[in-house]
């Protein structure tokens, strides 16, 4: 894991480029619909950062009985991430079937995509692969310009970017690192519950 220093203080590459991914992406949203993102697009950031530190307690329930505040430090490892990018999904799952949600499954990939992009693009930056970083940014330019058009995002548009990504990073990265592969798999659920949730709609 790269880290990056900041004054006194050495942060995570990968949380810089997400806190980064997450404010930037609501600014492009902003600029498109000409209002803020909806609640969802910042809950399911802040759900996927409380279960992946909060399950440290989970799996090292002795460690952190003994230090409580290890959890200021730890995270829940792999085991944390699968259940962060879980929470992330029933939650949209939820927020989709609660009665009277104004949230349509559609919703979600625009801002699944500018956040991801945004983010891989940050993390090849912060790891200074300025090369990757152009490849990744030029898909981000490329995905925004077609956001800004007004184009819809058909399942098949997802699919389309999403494996122009997977092709990103199986050149520049480790595709089958858990977190990318939690990435693409939550894409995937996107992009299935966007598909039947058209067809229920349709009969």
């Amino acid at each position: 894991m790269n880290y990056i220093t900041l004054g006194r203080f050495t942060l995570p590459a990968d949380l810089l480029a997400a806190f980064a991914a997450i404010f930037i992406g609501a600014l492009i949203y902003r600029l498109k619909e000409k209002k803020s993102i909806d609640d969802w697009f910042w809950n399911s950031f802040f759900i996927y950062i409380a279960i992946y530190k909060l399950s440290y307690a989970i799996f090292n329930f002795k460690l952190f009985i003994d230090t409580p505040f290890s959890l200021l430090y730890f995270n829940g490892g792999t085991e944390g991430q699968i259940l962060a990018f879980l929470g992330i999904a029933i939650y949209l799952f939820w927020l989709t079937r609660k009665k009277d949600s104004t949230i349509k499954a559609e919703d979600y990939l625009p801002g699944y995509f500018i956040f991801f992009l945004l983010y891989w693009t940050g993390l090849f930056a912060f790891s200074q692969d300025l090369f990757a970083a152009a490849i990744q940014a030029t898909l981000l330019v490329l995905f925004i310009m077609f956001y800004l058009k007004t184009i819809k995002l058909t399942v098949e548009y997802a699919i389309l970017f999403l494996m122009l990504e997977a092709l990103i990073l199986s050149l520049f990265s480790n595709l089958l690192a858990v977190e990318n592969l939690l990435i693409f798999t939550l894409g995937i659920y996107l992009i299935i519950f966007q598909r039947f949730n058209k067809e229920e709609f349709q009969h």
